[in-house]
């Protein structure tokens, strides 16, 4: 069931408690063939989630119905494909996509990426947690993901990020600075 941040819900700050998670701490799903953890813990808000993505990585072009997607780069560097605009984020950059427009970004360079996730609904956590696999199983079949992410608001539209399409981007960033 779609939660969404208490000030929206009519929740009062008396009726949250402070929460945390510590370094390491967290519960961690294999998703798509990389790690999420789950770093806020049940009831914070806002869902804060730490990707983990390998170099190379993409994810498949899709869209949110109910949620900026929006992220702090921890580590690496990403082509990001939002609608007809792309971009280049570095280690430091804050990314928010718009509630319904098509994303897809890649993993470049050698690095693997770790994006500090931030969404003010509960829609992308329950997808992670509807067919992500707890870390410590086998990871999932991402093509079996893909039904689960229409029903939880995140249809994926189109396949992932070509090497070659991340390159183009890089390159015309690199061309305007």
């Amino acid at each position: 069931m779609r939660q969404t941040h208490p000030s929206t819900s009519g929740a009062t700050a008396t009726q949250r408690r402070p929460a945390r998670t510590g370094l390491g701490e967290g519960d961690v799903y294999w998703f798509y063939g990389d790690q999420a953890i789950v770093r806020s813990p049940e009831g914070a808000w806002p869902i804060i989630i730490e990707h983990h993505m390998s170099h190379g990585a993409s994810t498949p072009l899709h869209v949110h119905e109910d949620l900026d997607d929006s992220f702090l780069l921890l580590a690496g560097t990403l082509a990001v494909r939002c609608g007809d605009e792309t971009l280049v984020a570095r280690p430091g950059d804050y990314v928010s996509m718009p509630v319904g427009v098509p994303h897809v970004f890649r993993v470049v360079g050698d690095e693997d990426a770790v994006l500090l996730q931030t969404h003010a609904t509960t829609t992308f956590l329950d997808f992670i947690k509807a067919v992500g696999t707890p870390a410590a199983s086998g990871r999932p079949d991402p093509a079996s993901m893909n039904d689960v992410a229409t029903r939880t608001g995140q249809p994926v539209l189109g396949p992932p990020m070509t090497a070659d399409e991340a390159d183009a981007i890089v390159a015309a960033d690199r061309r305007s600075q």
